[in-house]
């Protein structure tokens, strides 16, 4: 990037630099993401947050006169991820200008997904986008950056294979789901949740259709909207630990903030399963389901880390795109810098024409004091001469900076674009 540019930097923790327990308690929940952005007082730059099941990433943008990014970014997530600097801090990956760009552009191609290709992070990467957008902390820079890398993520699903064959964790949690119980031809399996998770897997259980098949949600519209949808019977999550004797195979994936199914509620109910196996799967982050229920001899638990684990096995063909996505990141990478390049000069150049149209707008009016009795006609003339004399004259010096700013001989010319039209005398529009 432009050693004029603010730098662009990024601090976060994946599934690939920590467990589902420490990503559980460092995660941000909706309303504390929204009082992060919201928060000023610790840090007044540009800010993003990209918090899915698996990752939480701040990206931001820094001026020249921070000097201690990475400190400030971790102690307002730790503030608002209501931990401290000292559990977030060994788990951290923190990267700045083009490397920070580059990751956020593999995230959304799916390259650092836990399934690798999954079309779900384009959506949430937008959706973090457009959520920053919402509280103005997503600078022009930020904006621009993003963007960027979701057209990375649109073309390496449409223009390399990365994708095909979609997987995504849900269909994971349901195909792990149907090996360890043997088949699901002759299973009750329920559902917890109504978003995107838990639609995903029930989309993947309609083609491989169990013999029962259970919606379960705090809010009983959602659970017979969803239901309906999925030729499914809804019940109510008050009705889950009763529902822990008939049901074979669980797969929970709520936007919870806490447990929903702990160890003493489900224990009577295990207790009158007759040796039958419960499969549980929570793809859910926080977790769903007490991690103690491992321990039961009924219960198989599987999470998010076992599911990382059945992941590596199952994507080989999909690797071999890994390089025709990597070429194409760098393309967008090459426009990214362009744009970076050229906005650097847009401060220059709206000043420029700033003065000019002030200087336009006094001369205007001196010739029209000194014509009183012209008539409307000639003084609209008189407005649109001047207006295309401003227009023409800057022009080639607008186009000739924009040109140097991508030959990276930016720096000179606006000083001296600065320095020749006193334009550090004008005041801010």
């Amino acid at each position: 990037m432009p050693s004029s540019s603010p730098r662009i930097v990024m601090l976060g923790m994946s599934h690939h630099t920590a467990s589902v327990a420490v990503r559980e308690r460092s995660g941000l929940a909706p309303n504390a993401r929204q009082q992060l952005l919201t928060d000023t007082r610790r840090f007044e730059g540009g800010l993003v947050v990209l918090s899915t099941c698996n990752r939480t990433e701040l990206y931001a943008t820094v001026h020249g006169t921070t000097t201690d990014a990475k400190a400030i970014l971790l102690e307002l997530w730790s503030a608002h991820a209501g931990t401290t600097p000292a559990l977030l801090q060994p788990h951290l990956v923190y990267l700045e200008g083009q490397a920070a760009v580059r990751h956020l552009c593999r995230v959304a191609a799916g390259l650092e997904s836990l399934v690798l290709g999954e079309p779900q992070i384009l959506g949430q990467v937008s959706d973090a986008l457009n959520h920053a957008l919402a509280h103005r902390r997503a600078d022009a820079w930020l904006k621009a950056l993003f963007q960027t890398a979701l057209r990375s993520g649109k073309r390496a699903r449409t223009e390399t294979g990365i994708s095909r064959n979609p997987v995504s964790i849900s269909s994971m949690a349901v195909r792990m789901a149907a090996q360890r119980a043997g088949g699901l031809a002759d299973k009750h399996v329920a559902v917890i949740g109504a978003g995107e998770m838990a639609r995903l897997a029930l989309k993947v259980l309609t083609k491989e259709p169990p013999a029962r098949l259970t919606v379960l949600n705090r809010d009983p519209g959602r659970a017979a909207a969803l239901a309906d949808r999925f030729h499914a019977t809804p019940r109510s999550l008050a009705e889950l630990p009763a529902m822990l004797t008939e049901i074979d195979i669980l797969i929970s994936a709520t936007a919870a903030p806490h447990l929903i199914l702990d160890y003493e509620a489900a224990l009577p109910a295990l207790d009158l399963r007759r040796e039958r196996p419960l499969y549980v799967i929570d793809i859910a982050l926080p977790r769903d389901v007490d991690p103690a229920l491992a321990a039961h001899p009924l219960v198989h638990l599987f999470d998010l880390d076992t599911l990382d684990v059945e992941v590596r096995a199952s994507l080989l063909e999909r690797q071999k795109e890994i390089p025709r996505v990597e070429a194409l990141i760098e393309e967008e990478l090459a426009q990214f810098e362009r744009w970076c390049r050229q906005h650097t000069v847009n401060p220059v150049i709206a000043t420029l024409r700033r003065k000019a149209e002030q200087i336009r707008l006094q001369e205007v009016e001196r010739v029209m004091a000194s014509l009183p009795d012209a008539s409307p006609e000639v003084r609209e003339q008189l407005q649109h001469f001047s207006r295309a004399l401003v227009k023409k004259l800057l022009h080639n010096p607008t186009v000739r900076l924009r040109d140097e700013a991508l030959n990276g001989q930016v720096r000179d010319y606006a000083e001296a674009i600065r320095y020749l039209f006193c334009l550090d005398d004008t005041p801010a529009s």
